[in-house]
């Protein structure tokens, strides 16, 4: 197998967890897309410094500024994920995530020359027509068909998921994987505290920082942690081979999700709601399926 393949996924086991976790603290704490993008550069400051020891600073400042910038923009355009995981269940937000393989298809064919095959134009189809199954809400209930709110949220932040993974591509021809993960670390730590500027945010953080209890303080120290390694692991797979290959592997994320929140949500349903009905688990262990076989056919 190749190695490769193993640190993607990896990444993706791990941020299967941070979903979990994330949609844990945002429906039962921290109630508020915001505060919360907010209070995680608190908790983003000591991995920072635990790299700091593993970095280059002998790398060329247009890159490192350009890493900045990219981090930035991540950290703000993220408000939008929490805010589909408030209005939505988490096992329907995480596969709209993974219709951004499509967008790294082809941003990768037009910008950085990774060519296409037929069979990976196939398996991109059959994950976005998963995800799209899905984000489908009423089906089970014999109710009209109608589309997930969180639908056009995610869409919008595949486009730019996928920019980052081209960008990231081209990032480290110039940086060591470590370095690029330090940089565009800080620049998400710089940007989120730009939300203080919308009215009231100020006001909400020091509500939750009175409030928030010590454990679920930790809870998202160590959430913060997988999630960042998760990103070593990605990043340095895409150091390795093509960022079109690398990028279809987290669509194995949705099927461990799913799994683990229908485990939370059976055995301590007070910690995460999910819809586990027979037709529900019916409908989505088949979309789930699908987007496995659409990566396979995109990485075979």
């Amino acid at each position: 197998m190749h190695e490769w393949f193993i640190f993607a996924f990896i990444a993706a086991t791990f941020w299967s967890v941070v979903v979990i976790v994330d949609k844990f603290v945002l429906t039962h704490h921290i109630k508020d897309a915001v505060t919360y993008q907010i209070f995680l550069a608190i908790v983003m400051l000591p991995f920072l410094v635990v790299m700091l020891p593993f970095i280059s600073f002998n790398s060329p400042p247009v890159f490192i500024l350009l890493t900045v910038l990219l981090g930035m923009i991540l950290s703000l355009v993220f408000v939008l994920y929490n805010r589909a995981l408030i209005i939505e269940e988490a096992s329907r937000v995480t596969p709209l995530l993974f219709i951004s393989p499509l967008f790294v298809l082809l941003f990768s064919f037009l910008f950085i020359g990774e060519e296409l095959s037929l069979k990976r134009y196939a398996g991109i189809l059959l994950m976005i027509l998963s995800a799209i199954t899905v984000s489908l809400r009423g089906i089970e209930r014999g109710h009209s068909l109608s589309v997930s709110p969180a639908l056009l949220i995610i869409l919008f932040l595949d486009v730019i998921t996928a920019g980052k993974d081209v960008i990231s591509k081209l990032m480290l021809y110039h940086l060591d994987y470590r370095s690029y993960l330090f940089w565009f670390i800080l620049g998400n730590i710089i940007g989120r505290p730009l939300l203080l500027l919308i009215p009231h945010s100020g006001e909400k953080l020091l509500t939750i920082m009175r409030t928030l209890p010590p454990r679920i303080f930790l809870l998202s120290l160590i959430n913060t942690v997988l999630a960042w390694t998760g990103y070593i692991l990605y990043f340095k797979a895409i150091s390795m081979t093509y960022v079109s290959l690398v990028s279809a592997i987290p669509a194995s994320q949705p099927f461990l999700v799913f799994i683990f929140a229908t485990i939370l949500g059976a055995f301590y349903p007070e910690l995460i709601k999910e819809d586990i009905n027979r037709n529900t688990i019916a409908l989505k262990g088949i979309a789930v399926v699908c987007i496995i076989a659409g990566a396979y056919m995109i990485i075979s």
